[in-house]
Formats: structure tokens, C-alpha cells, sequence
């Protein structure tokens, strides 16, 4: 009789610890105001743009919308275990579970217990990129990873980049000449690593391509502080690629990752297949790819394949497509060529999402390493060591954690 490797697993992984890489974690007021609404704004089911309602004839027409997608489907399951109900979201439980959610996070630490209890976390690595380096004031869970983008970004202060943010709304910088801009922008990261930042990331993918060339401090400084209206694109990319290989170098330097999200940014330029002249002229600096490069997984593996300075994230991927994620661990399994190059993170604002994707996670492995169990590829003790190297020694050991 087959064994059912699935539920042996399943069982335990669902036991292990948790090293999540990637956190957008929301800080304690906003958690303090969540609702079921609330929750959906600051969730990805927010992105399917279906509008959620007032009354209950609106909640159905957004649930039957939107019960298919898999943001929904995880979240769902995660409230379900949280809040302790049966039988799924509806239009009549409405109002009973947005009370649940609104008056459980009355109490002060009830989003960090969710990360702690249900979630498992040892650590999160947190990218708060509305005040990047912060730990949000936990610094017993929280780990922080510095923001590049706006850095990348803005060269004048009426710049902004994709999430609104600028290094003039944060840091006293007028009157710099671009020589001491860039002094600035390197003692910050040096200060922020000697205060526990543990990895510096790149979302560059949402505003331009990832192609990045080599640039240069001229080219950059022509750039510095010239009217946004006055600078065509050119220009604003060779100004970004000096300061993104800067960080490269500053990454290499204080020895630690570079996470860059790769796929679903500007799709025609965020192929992870682009960066390769990056990752070729930054050998000792690691880069850690983000979401499989989702739709790219394969060119994804092939990157890690070909370079040892390649780590491949499957950060956000189980969320995004359930099976996408299965048919990528099954291959990043045979191809990334050491087995502790492998890590996930949620990509979520709360704890409740944090959550539904820890359970997408959970399934995608199981269902994974029992496929490759029952098929003579790898030993169930391999695969229960496996599953731990994925949910918490890899990350710990990438990120120093």
C-alpha cells in the first residue's frame, strides 16, 4: 500500500520554524485598525481591482469574483484558522468575522502573536520601504533590509519613485554637491548594516527595466539635481545603473544579499534573464532573485545554474500561481546547484496574509517533496531535511540570522 508521503510531510513541516526573507509587515497603529476590509485593501486581492462593497448584495458579487484567484484563496484559509470558522467567507459572515479581526486586534501584540503562534517566525526580514532600515520597533522579530529604489530613482528633490518615497523627505541633503551625495548614500548603508540591516533590495522592475549597464560618476553627476522635466530617459537610467552598481559594490563590501524582484514589475523589462551582465560584473556581491521571476521561473533556475552568486527566492511566487510554484521547486530542486541557495518570505502587510501564504508555502513543498519521495528521486529523511533547509537554515544562514 502506498504511503501517503503528502500527509507525513505536510505533518512535519508544519511543525518547523520559519525564516521569512521578505516583510512589508504594516506598523502597530495600522495593524491596531484592521478589519476584514481593511485586510483585503492591504492584501494582493487588492490588486484583482474588484471592488469590495458596502452592503452585503456587493460583498457577494466581490466574493464571486474573486473566490477563484489564488491571493483570495490563501488569505480565506489563513482568517478560517485564525478566527476559527468553517465554510469560507460569505456575505452573511461578513460583518461576524470583520468584528472577529477588529476587536482581536484591539489587543496590543495580537498581529506579532499571529507571527509568532500560527506563523511560527523566528525571524522576518523586514523591507519597509516607507521608512526603509526600520525593525518597526521589534527588533526581537523584525530584521531589517535597506531600500534602494529611491536612491536609484531621485536625482532632484521633485523626484519620487513607484511607492512615493525620496531621500529629501528623509535625510537633511540640500545643498550636496553629487561627490558628497554619494558619500552619503554610503555611510547610510554602512550605518545601517552596523545597526542590524541585513540585506539591501531592489524593486527597480516596477518603474524601468532590469537591464542594468555599467554607468559612470560623470554620467550620474550630469544628472544630479538637473529639473526632472529637463531629463529624458536615458539620462534618469544611466543615473540609476551608477548608483544600483554602487550598492552592488557597498553589498559585496559589508557582506550582505542584494534582493532584486524580478518579474511582474514592467513586464516587458523585468526578465531575470536581463541582469546577467549585472550579476557577471559583481561576482562577490550575492543576488538574490525574487518570486521565481515569475512567469520567467525557468530563466530564473538557468541564472542560478550558471552563477554562483545567484540565489533564487520563491518570496511571493505561491501566492501568485499555487502550481507555478510547485512546477519551479520541483525544478530549482534539480538545477540550483547547492541545496542551501533556496529560501522563501512571505511579501505580506499582515499578519493574517503573512500567514495564507505561509500555508500556500507549506503545500507547495509537501506536495513537492512527496512527488519527488514517491517517485525514488530523494529519500522521505532527505526530504524532511530538505523541507527544513527551505523554511528556516537556508535564510538563517544567508542572512546571518
Amino acid at each position: 500500500m502506498r504511503r501517503d508521503f503528502y500527509g507525513i510531510l505536510y505533518d512535519f513541516i508544519e511543525q518547523l520554524p520559519v525564516v521569512s526573507t521578505h516583510e512589508h509587515h504594516l506598523e502597530d497603529k495600522d495593524q491596531s485598525r484592521l478589519t476584514l476590509e481593511k485586510l483585503f485593501e492591504h492584501s494582493y486581492v487588492a490588486w484583482l481591482e474588484v471592488p469590495v462593497g458596502e452592503t452585503e448584495e456587493e460583498h457577494e458579487r466581490f466574493l464571486q469574483k474573486v473566490r477563484y484567484n489564488s491571493y483570495f484563496v490563501w488569505l480565506e484559509k489563513a482568517l478560517e484558522k485564525i478566527y476559527r470558522f468553517k465554510g469560507g467567507i460569505t456575505a452573511k459572515n461578513w460583518k461576524e468575522t470583520s468584528e472577529k479581526i477588529r476587536n482581536s486586534h484591539k489587543a496590543d501584540r495580537f498581529h506579532l502573536q499571529v507571527l509568532e503562534t500560527y506563523c511560527r517566525y523566528r525571524v522576518g526580514l523586514s523591507d519597509i520601504y516607507w521608512n526603509t532600515g526600520s525593525d518597526l520597533g521589534h527588533p526581537e522579530l523584525f530584521k531589517p533590509v535597506v531600500r534602494s529604489d529611491m536612491f536609484v530613482t531621485c536625482f532632484h528633490p521633485a523626484c519620487r519613485d513607484h511607492d512615493d518615497q525620496s531621500p529629501w523627505k528623509f535625510f537633511s541633503i540640500d545643498g550636496l554637491t553629487f561627490r558628497e551625495y554619494v558619500d552619503y548614500l554610503e555611510a547610510f548603508h554602512r550605518e545601517r548594516v552596523k545597526h542590524g540591516a541585513v540585506a539591501f533590495k531592489l524593486a527597480t522592475a516596477y518603474e524601468r527595466p532590469i537591464e542594468i549597464y555599467r554607468g559612470s560618476f560623470e554620467s550620474a553627476a550630469r544628472v544630479y539635481m538637473r529639473d526632472p522635466s529637463e531629463v529624458g530617459d536615458v539620462d534618469m537610467r544611466a543615473y540609476g545603473d551608477f548608483i544600483i552598481n554602487r550598492i552592488c559594490e557597498l553589498a559585496a563590501e559589508l557582506n550582505v544579499p542584494y534582493q532584486v524582484h524580478t518579474g511582474l514589475g514592467e513586464l516587458s523589462g523585468s526578465n531575470p534573464l536581463a541582469l546577467e551582465g549585472l550579476i557577471k560584473r559583481h561576482p562577490d556581491t550575492r543576488f538574490v532573485l525574487f518570486h521565481g521571476g515569475y512567469p520567467w521561473i525557468h530563466e530564473t533556475g538557468a541564472l542560478a545554474h550558471n552563477h554562483s552568486n545567484v540565489l533564487v527566492d520563491l518570496v511571493w511566487l505561491p501566492l501568485i500561481s499555487t502550481n507555478a510554484a510547485k512546477t519551479a521547486l520541483h525544478e530549482y530542486i534539480e538545477v540550483v546547484p547547492s541545496c542551501d541557495k533556496l529560501a522563501w518570505g512571505s511579501d505580506s502587510w499582515t499578519s493574517e496574509e503573512a500567514y495564507g501564504a505561509l500555508l500556500a508555502f507549506q503545500h507547495v513543498v509537501a506536495s513537492v517533496l512527496a512527488e519527488k519521495v514517491a517517485e525514488g528521486y530523494i529519500s522521505i529523511e532527505d526530504a524532511k531535511n530538505f523541507a527544513e533547509m527551505l523554511l528556516f537554515r537556508n535564510a538563517s544562514h544567508i542572512y546571518g540570522v
